[in-house]
């Protein structure tokens, strides 16, 4: 499968300035030519709502984000003093969304869903991880909710949509403070969502904007998964579980740098599927090279930045790839000497300013 990234459901609710959005009034025609352009492999879709994490550069000065809860108790809190400022800077206080306005997120979700099959696209993955709309539901630091969308993790699941689902990615957990209870609840989650028998994989991923060591750019011993342990215990409890022929597989992302570490998870059925980001962003051929025995290990870029970094440098390593990747759409090589600074100005026209606008083909 060859997963896209973030297509928004919502065009006045974005993760960055930028993001491609899918919603009735598209064009779809740029969506079709996009869908064609995979080869080798099934066309996913990752489509999704930032909710609180929408920012400055998205909402302006004259709308709020929205998230399952608002107030002080649950509100977006980044690390350091300089997490503090820049959220201060890019990220307006939420507002709580209303009841009647949640099943109408549900729909978006649902019609992009039909609009990606529309275009040519094979499925689509909900995006419910990372800290984002669904994530914030799921998450009990997050929803504070007292209604039959919160109150407890049965009640904070109940935003999930029983339309047209492909896959789901979600949170093991959304902080390293977070203990095996909210382990325990992404394992029973896991459990209803394969009851649905409407999925055929969910993604296991971590982390968010109020902790990003997940999505920092380190390597782990072996070049393994950051997720490993979980997907241990999570295995353990499936193995309890009936109708495996109808189960969704489950992908195990983050952190994979060795073909080693990949095969590894993949022998001692840790998962079905290994997921492969920003090697990508490096070497777009490196999974064929890895099957063909050409090449066991990718290297490493990681961006160092003095101060702040809890904060500073998880934001800048993801820019910096994103940047790798936009490089590849005009026909350039990556560039591993790319400067930090790119990484900056991304940062700032992304979250805080976009002062060119953007262009309009898949507005």
């Amino acid at each position: 499968m060859v997963l896209t990234g973030n297509v928004m459901v919502d065009r006045q609710c974005k993760e960055s300035s930028r993001n491609v959005v899918l919603d009735e009034t598209s064009d779809l025609e740029p969506f079709r030519k996009w869908s064609r352009s995979f080869h080798g492999g099934k066309a996913i879709m990752q489509i999704n709502h930032p909710g609180r994490q929408s920012p400055l550069a998205s909402t302006g000065w004259s709308r709020n984000p929205v998230a399952p809860t608002s107030g002080i108790q649950a509100r977006l809190v980044l690390p350091g003093w300089l997490g503090n400022i820049l959220g201060t800077l890019f990220l307006r206080p939420a507002r709580e969304l209303h009841k009647d306005e949640i099943p109408h997120i549900v729909g978006q979700f649902a019609t992009a869903a039909r609009l990606a099959e529309e275009a040519g696209f094979d499925g689509v993955q909900i995006h419910a991880a990372h800290g984002y709309l669904l994530s914030q539901f799921l998450s009990p630091v997050a929803n504070l909710r007292t209604d039959a969308y919160g109150g407890n993790a049965k009640g904070r699941r109940n935003v999930t949509s029983h339309g047209f689902i492909v896959g789901v990615k979600i949170n093991s957990k959304d902080r390293q403070v977070d203990g095996t209870e909210r382990e325990d609840e992404c394992i029973e989650l896991i459990h209803e969502l394969r009851l649905l028998e409407q999925l055929d994989f969910i993604e296991l991923s971590g982390g968010g904007l109020e902790d990003a060591i997940f999505v920092q750019n380190v390597m782990t011993a072996g070049g393994s998964s950051f997720f490993n342990s979980f997907a241990e215990r999570l295995q353990h409890s499936l193995q309890t579980q009936e109708n495996e022929q109808t189960a969704p597989a489950i992908v195990l992302t983050g952190g994979f740098r060795t073909f080693e570490g990949m095969e590894r998870a993949v022998n001692d059925g840790l998962t079905d599927f290994v997921g492969i980001g920003r090697p990508l962003c490096m070497d777009p051929t490196f999974c064929w090279k890895a099957l063909q025995n050409r090449k066991t290990e990718v290297m490493n870029f990681p961006l160092s930045f003095i101060i702040a970094k809890s904060i500073v440098e998880p934001a800048l390593n993801s820019l910096w790839y994103s940047r790798q990747i936009s490089r590849l759409s005009l026909g350039l090589e990556p560039d591993a000497n790319l400067s930090v600074l790119y990484a900056l100005f991304g940062f700032v026209r992304m979250y805080i300013w976009d002062w060119g606008g953007r262009k309009k083909e898949f507005v």
